[in-house]
């Protein structure tokens, strides 16, 4: 049968329309039943692990090396060759973290530094010399946050508009304990003593934070801005994540001591500290932390590729500029005044950074914790530092002091020409 040009053009037009509705059912039909197992499917028909479904392969692997990020190469169930992960992490800064807690020696060392506007893990490294536990320090185990999780109340105040970094708090009694009679009543008696939210945050006062707690926020507020901040909740990653916790009082009292952070229920990962910050520094914006840009068949043949994926939005930018406002008054006047001393005279001038720090006695592992959480950036660039120090007898340097030289090496004129 002979057809016309009309004709045969529709019958062409009809047979790649038929084609084109199989092929396009065919591919959905392959997609759907890769998503069924954990995969996703790229442009070259190559499967693609997704984010959980590697992370749960990586969970059933017994190496110890694989956690301290020296293998590269690892069997992973369900390929028949070795996979090669390409770790996201800076050379320049994993080396000097290592290089700090070598150096320094302290009896338990965890050191996380993140791009904070993509959630890349520049660096993560763990160190436990003398504490019963196995295991990367830095993400497999959760420590008390101690006065970090200020951020997270001043964070619930200003947001609910409770209260701004200048308002006054008055308070009894000495800075850093907190007895039932400095939080419990709600007018103050005694030798008084009047200071801003900014102050008390740079100086790290837990009677302002507790009766902060108890008489403008309440219990609720600041359980559900720990959630903002993911604390008792599962952080998406390739590798596992020990989750973070916050307290569940039951009582102002206990309420007062969740809300400075003067209690062994809020507790967190050095990771998660690192998070935090770079929450803080992103305006509001939390990322999902990556280890890898990509892993490999041995062979070549990609099966899981990362991407900046934004995890939630924590608060507004305007709220997160007031902490960094805080964050930077503990640089300049507070608890991280001494390790800084002179950095903002010399060639690093022009970084703008800022940061919290938190002491108490984990009585679980019997060590005293020396927490320092902040961010640094300059030029587009920004980046979170978390520090976590603990030791039994003898002090052997401050988190602020190794956050300091890690920030020095990031924004060091190398380091940044490389970027």
């Amino acid at each position: 049968m002979r057809f016309s040009r009309p004709n045969l053009i529709k019958v062409t037009v009809f047979l790649v329309l038929i084609t084109t509705v199989f092929v396009g059912g065919w591919s959905i039909g392959v997609r759907t039943q890769l998503a069924k197992h954990g995969l996703i499917q790229n442009n070259f028909l190559y499967p693609f692990l997704t984010k959980e479904s590697l992370q749960a392969k990586i969970k059933k692997l017994k190496s110890a090396e694989v956690y301290s990020f020296n293998q590269n190469e690892v069997n992973l169930e369900g390929f028949n060759e070795p996979v090669v992960f390409d770790y996201a992490f800076d050379p320049s800064i994993q080396t000097v973290a290592e290089d700090l807690l070598n150096q320094y020696k302290p009896d338990l060392g965890a050191m996380v530094v993140m791009d904070a506007s993509t959630g890349r893990v520049l660096a993560m490294v763990g160190k436990n010399r003398s504490f019963d536990f196995e295991g990367n320090p830095a993400f497999e185990e959760s420590y008390p946050a101690a006065s970090v999780f200020k951020v997270i109340t001043a964070t619930a105040a200003i947001e609910g508009q409770k209260a701004q970094p200048s308002s006054v708090i008055p308070f009894a009694g000495r800075n850093y304990t907190l007895y039932k009679s400095q939080v419990l009543k709600e007018r103050v008696t005694g030798w008084k003593h009047f200071c801003t939210l900014k102050e008390a945050f740079a100086k790290s006062l837990n009677p302002v934070f507790g009766r902060l707690g108890v008489f403008l926020l309440g219990k609720e507020p600041i359980e559900s801005c720990s959630n903002k901040f993911w604390f008792n909740g599962n952080i998406p990653s390739e590798f596992p994540i020990a989750e973070s916790h916050s307290a569940k009082p039951t009582d102002d009292y206990e309420l007062a001591e969740m809300a400075s952070g003067y209690t062994q229920y809020n507790v967190m990962t050095p990771l998660h500290g690192a998070l935090i910050a770079a929450t803080v520094a992103n305006d509001g914006v939390m990322m999902e932390p990556y280890f890898l840009n990509a892993a490999y068949l041995k062979s070549g043949k990609p099966i899981y590729r990362s991407e900046p994926n934004v995890l939630s939005k924590v608060m507004t930018p305007e709220t997160a500029a007031e902490i960094k406002s805080m964050m930077r008054e503990t640089i300049l006047t507070g608890t991280s005044h001494k390790a800084f001393h002179g950095f903002f005279k010399g060639k690093f001038s022009f970084l703008d950074v800022g940061g919290k720090t938190g002491h108490l006695t984990d009585k679980n592992l019997k060590g005293r914790i020396d927490w320092f959480v902040g961010f640094a950036q300059a030029h587009g660039r920004k980046i979170a530092v978390s520090v976590l120090t603990m030791h039994k007898k003898y002090w052997t340097v401050k988190s602020s002091y190794l956050a300091r030289k890690t920030i020095e090496t990031a924004f060091a004129p190398k380091a940044v020409a490389k970027k």
